[in-house]
């Protein structure tokens, strides 16, 4: 049995807004996290969201607007458990990225600044590999 796929994909923004259908999002500077799912495609769905996107759907294909990727992780756990592993460790954006998963507070995530960032999300990231 395959396990689900996730993804985290790293942006650096810098402040301004976030516009998306029917939402407006305050985004400062800095770095940032974005969780997602990626099942079967996974390939195919990180290759879409860190390009340009003409037809916008997801939140994510809006953060182009004022950010742009550094990094993506692909793992072996469903994006609820990552965006709560997260949650616990970074603040979040209410309501970015989770409209498909109400329990869920946000999908992305300010890490603070670049080195300090990544290397404390991969601690995060580090932790659940090592308890599952």
């Amino acid at each position: 049995m395959v396990k689900a796929l996730s993804y985290v994909a790293l942006f650096k923004c810098r402040g301004g807004y976030v516009i998306t259908r029917g939402r407006k999002f305050a985004i400062g500077n800095g770095l940032y996290a974005y969780v997602g799912s990626c099942g079967n495609a996974c390939a195919a769905r990180i290759v879409r969201h860190l390009g340009k996107v003409v037809n916008r759907f997801w939140h994510v294909d809006y953060l182009h607007d004022i950010c742009n990727e550094v990094a993506v992780m692909v793992l072996p756990f469903k994006e609820e458990d990552v965006a709560k592993a997260l949650l616990s460790r970074f603040p979040g954006i209410p309501g970015f990225g989770n409209s498909d998963k109400k329990e869920d507070k946000t999908h992305l995530f300010m890490l603070g600044s670049e080195s300090e960032g990544v290397i404390n999300v991969l601690n995060v990231l580090s932790r659940m590999i090592h308890e599952n």
